[in-house]
């Protein structure tokens, strides 16, 4: 099996189904990620879940949900000191969302200060990729984020592939200055890299998937996918770019997790085998079949409806 590490936050997420009734459940961006790269190969890959969580009931369940969702937990540290952060889901008529985040004290900001004080990178050995996001580093205090990029370092030097989505979120950064010398590093320490536009226009002032195609190459970044919504993506691998098309939405319910589903299924198809194209053409499947649905994370019952007419084997 191929192992991989993902490194982040998974939160306490609530949606509303009707007024002032919500439901809970557990998502996060590389969290959301992780869930669908795993449902999309179960028997191929093993992913770890690099993060820390409290000692309390809610931090039970979440554990208890990642091995659900059949993710090694063993790299989930915990702490006396924090809880899960929270955050509420509100969606329009046009199935765009907005949140409400409580996560100033969310146990994840001492991952990896938890993690540097009784381990080292061989306990994140051996591993075939190392996955993690804007978020990721957003939420680091300035010590554990220069320890992370070390740390990276150190992985990919083992040869271990470091992939990255930047997933810009302005309100945890201190300013976009800030941010883009942190996107820049890792960008720069990438072997494959999942942009969207959107946030490369408001960070970077790109002002086409063509833009960040080329700002990625300058910085040696070997495959690039350019997510553009409706447009498809944009990619580059091999010196060599192509395009995908989106694949049409019948109704948009919620987009919480359209990229990072399309993450997760990309590099589900890459870790087997499947082109750059083809793991682009069934990541675009899955995430128009989960902005059709409410919430980050499609039910297991939904999710075999959609395996039942696409899965890997489909586009090799």
């Amino acid at each position: 099996m191929k192992q991989v590490i993902i490194f982040g936050e998974c939160m306490v997420e609530l949606f509303q189904l009707v007024d002032n009734v919500y439901h809970q459940a557990f998502a996060g961006d590389v969290y959301n990620t992780a869930v669908y790269c795993k449902r999309s190969a179960p028997q191929q890959l093993n992913l770890k879940f690099l993060s820390a969580v409290g000692t309390d009931l809610v931090s039970d369940k979440l554990i208890a949900q990642l091995e659900l969702e059949k993710l090694d937990s063993s790299l989930v540290l915990r702490t006396k000191t924090a809880r899960p952060g929270l955050y509420m889901i509100n969606t329009d008529c046009f199935g765009e969302r907005s949140f409400v985040y409580w996560r100033d004290s969310s146990a994840a900001k001492q991952s990896l200060s938890l993690f540097r004080q009784h381990s080292t990178v061989e306990h994140l050995l051996p591993a075939d990729v190392f996955y993690f996001s804007g978020i990721s580093l957003a939420i680091l205090s300035l010590d554990d984020r220069t320890y992370l990029f070390a740390l990276i370092k150190e992985l990919k030097a083992q040869g271990v592939q470091i992939v990255f989505d930047p997933n810009y979120r302005p309100a945890l950064w201190p300013d976009a200055e800030i941010c883009r010398a942190n996107f820049d590093q890792a960008y720069a320490l990438s072997d494959l890299a999942l942009p969207g536009l959107d946030d490369h226009k408001v960070l970077y002032g790109s002002t086409s998937a063509a833009d960040v195609l080329a700002q990625l190459q300058q910085l040696g970044v070997k495959e690039i996918i350019v997510k553009n919504g409706p447009s498809g993506v944009l990619g580059y691998t091999e010196g060599q770019s192509f395009q995908c098309p989106a694949v049409p939405v019948k109704k948009v319910i919620d987009t919480t997790a359209a990229g990072d589903s399309f993450n997760g299924g990309y590099l589900a198809g890459r870790l087997n085998g499947l082109s750059p194209l083809a793991s682009c053409q069934y990541a675009a499947a899955l995430a128009s079949f989960v902005v059709e649905h409410t919430g980050a994370i499609v039910t297991k019952e939904q999710f075999r409806s959609f395996s039942g007419r696409f899965n890997l084997n489909t586009f090799s």
